[in-house]
């Protein structure tokens, strides 16, 4: 099919802004008034259907909905990675079979090696939790 005979809507600069704009403004389902009074005027800037105001308007609203499902995974998927990491256990091993003491943060971890001696005190652990 050639380009010319292609069915398919290819929006103009023009319209596109003027249907962001009023997403950006509230619009998210217009009725079948509002569908013929946008695409009328939309129609000064190239052809374009109810048809395609419909389904420009539902498409975007669902892209906008898998963005922010998206946004919201990553945020919490980084929210337990930082929960992991910062409060294991104390009594867990990372695999290098070194204590996890290790991978506090290193004023944290300074502080404890200077306030106990961590290779000789059996307390340590449990003073780490209580704090935790």
């Amino acid at each position: 099919m050639s380009p010319a005979a292609s069915s398919r809507w290819c929006p103009t600069p023009e319209q596109l802004m003027i249907l962001e704009e009023m997403y950006r403004g509230g619009v998210r389902t217009p009725n079948a008034s509002q569908i013929q009074q946008i695409t009328a005027h939309l129609s000064f800037y190239g052809k374009i259907e109810g048809k395609n105001v419909f389904y420009w308007f539902q498409n975007h609203k669902a892209r906008d909905r898998q963005k922010l499902r998206r946004k919201l995974s990553k945020q919490l998927q980084q929210q337990q990675q930082f929960h992991q990491h910062h409060h294991q256990p104390l009594q867990q091993q990372n695999q290098r079979n070194q204590p996890l003491l290790h991978y506090l943060d290193p004023p944290v971890y300074s502080a404890f090696h200077q306030l106990f001696n961590y290779n000789t005190s059996p307390f340590l652990p449990q003073v780490i939790l209580i704090l935790i």
